[in-house]
């Protein structure tokens, strides 16, 4: 038996999960924040940069839970395959 530490699966998908919602308050909410200032400032009071930039924030949460829960499928990202000695 190994004397290693192992990390129970239910413990790793708290912190994706962790992880994914906690990127999806922040982006979100930096999009929206972004979206309002643009609003004041830039366009006259208008709602349409609101609802750009919260969607904006919250594609790249999206992406970014795509990444945390599926790594492999990462465009671009090299793996190789593993040989099993049995």
């Amino acid at each position: 038996m190994s004397t290693e530490n192992k990390i129970p699966s239910e413990e790793i998908l708290a912190q994706k999960w962790d992880r994914a919602i906690s990127n999806f308050v922040v982006k979100t909410g930096l999009g929206l924040s972004a979206g309002i200032v643009a609003s004041a400032l830039l366009f006259k009071k208008r709602s349409w940069p609101i609802a750009i930039a919260t969607g904006w924030g919250f594609g790249v949460a999206y992406a970014d839970a795509q990444r945390i829960f599926h790594p492999s499928n990462v465009p671009g990202a090299k793996f190789e395959k593993v040989k099993l000695s049995n």
